[in-house]
């Protein structure tokens, strides 16, 4: 593997119901090759899945060679009365060149119909001595800095780019830094490993990162959509197989499912007992656009019996579309894999030893948000993140947890007593529950 890529930590400003929160993982230079399960656990509309967007972002910022726009300012990602979002991203990095720790700063404000970047910077330092971070890579609105040079100070050639770069970036709503036509410009104005560097985040990291977030098992729950999550040797992101009798494909991405299918079907057996998935090829036919594709259906099969896969438990068929990147956090090191409510349709038990196997033995990154108690008795508390009722500081981890305690008990009496840093739980009375729900349930006039 040419190179290693680890978020280290991601602080999260004005997100969504986040004022401010830092949370890190456990990922360093001497475990780059060891799993790091990373879980966040709270009450409803307590900051989880603000994480979970974050890295949604990072994805979309990452992806701007292929012009992914940033979400519409309808999406209310801003947190209320606020100007703008920030987000940090912490990396650590070692390639042919060394070892590195490398920033990524953004801030995001609304535009006309879409959130918009006003501000960005990449900066490293190498992993030697007290050397300082060095910014690589800056913008504020149509302030550029490359290296330490101005748009003025460099050649025309490359201040053509940088200007079209930044175009392109307004124009289409996307990252500027990470932006394809300023890749000569790299080349002209870094040294070699900081060229590198910028590779190995827009491309390496950013092509072995998958983000599954509700709508993806809504979709799933709702029998319209079952997102394939890949991740094979060269092939990467998602296909959607449509929940009906049959579908088209053109070839390459029938060739694709195929892979993933075989694939998936090696550790499916042994999660869920028998289960096998089987792709029937129908036929082939011509594609609205005069390629070739191919009519196929999905179909389960226990033993001699084969269904279709749509008859599937919603868990089941949470499990087979996320099993690729699963696969990928336990094989590669550079995995990083961002799931919301992994615990949603899977049994408790099944989930405790999914984690479990992977926290022992993977060596990526896979953090997740869940509700399902039973993972805080096989994760180590050092894997777990809380969210509080502080706006300010959302994100923290359980004081008081020994080697031997049990994390669950350790949380559930922080529910009920506190003495944590901060409050974890608003409190609930059950006999004001009771009271609302007998009042609810009286008639009343119009």
């Amino acid at each position: 593997m040419t190179c290693v890529v680890k978020v280290t930590s991601v602080e999260i400003t004005n997100l969504k119901n986040v004022r401010k929160g830092k949370f890190h993982t456990n990922s360093s230079f001497a475990t780059l090759e060891k799993a790091d399960v990373i879980g966040f656990y709270g009450q409803n509309g307590s900051g989880k899945t603000a994480a979970v967007e974050a890295f949604n972002l990072l994805k979309t910022l990452l992806s701007a060679n292929h012009d992914a726009p940033l979400p519409k300012i309808t999406s209310n990602l801003l947190y209320f009365n606020e100007k703008s979002i920030r987000l940090m991203f912490q990396f650590i990095i070692e390639n042919r060149l060394g070892e590195f720790f490398v920033d990524y700063t953004v801030s995001l404000s609304p535009g006309r119909t879409k959130y918009r970047v006003v501000k960005e910077e990449v900066s490293y330092r190498e992993n030697k001595g007290n050397t300082s971070f060095i910014s690589l890579i800056s913008k504020n609105d149509n302030e550029i800095l490359i290296g330490n040079k101005k748009i003025q100070e460099m050649s025309e050639a490359d201040r053509v780019s940088v200007m079209v770069a930044n175009r392109m970036a307004v124009g289409n709503s996307t990252s500027f830094v990470f932006r394809e036509e300023l890749k000569e410009v790299f080349e002209n104005l870094f040294e070699e490993h900081e060229t590198e560097l910028m590779k190995n985040i827009s491309i390496n990291f950013n092509s072995d990162l998958h983000v599954i977030d509700t709508i993806h098992y809504g979709l799933l729950i709702a029998n319209l959509i079952m997102p394939f999550s890949v991740h094979l040797e060269k092939k990467r992101g998602h296909i959607p197989y449509e929940m009906q009798d049959t579908m088209v494909l053109p070839i390459d991405l029938f060739e694709t499912i195929d892979q993933v299918v075989r694939q998936t079907n090696i550790v499916l057996q042994t999660i869920i007992p028998g289960l096998q998935i089987k792709i029937r090829q129908i036929n082939k036919q011509t594609l609205s656009d005069g390629n070739e594709g191919v009519r196929f259906e999905f179909l389960s099969r226990k033993g001699e019996i084969e269904l279709p896969l749509r008859s599937e438990s919603e868990g089941t068929l949470k499990i087979i579309s996320i099993l690729s990147t699963l696969i990928a956090v336990y094989n590669n090191p550079n995995a990083c894999v961002v799931i919301d409510e992994l615990d949603a349709g899977i049994f408790e038990y099944l989930l405790g030893e999914i984690l479990e196997v992977l926290n022992d033995n993977a060596q990526g990154q896979l953090l997740f948000t869940s509700h399902n108690l039973r993972i805080l008795e096989v994760l180590p508390i050092r894997n777990l993140w809380f969210t509080t009722l502080n706006e300010n500081d959302r994100y923290h981890q359980l004081r008081g947890v020994e080697r031997l305690n049990n994390a669950r008990d350790v949380y559930l009496r922080a529910v009920q007593l506190g003495g944590q840093a901060e409050e974890i739980y608003a409190e609930t009375n059950l006999y004001d529950i009771k009271t609302a729900f007998r009042k609810a349930g009286i008639p009343h006039d119009n």
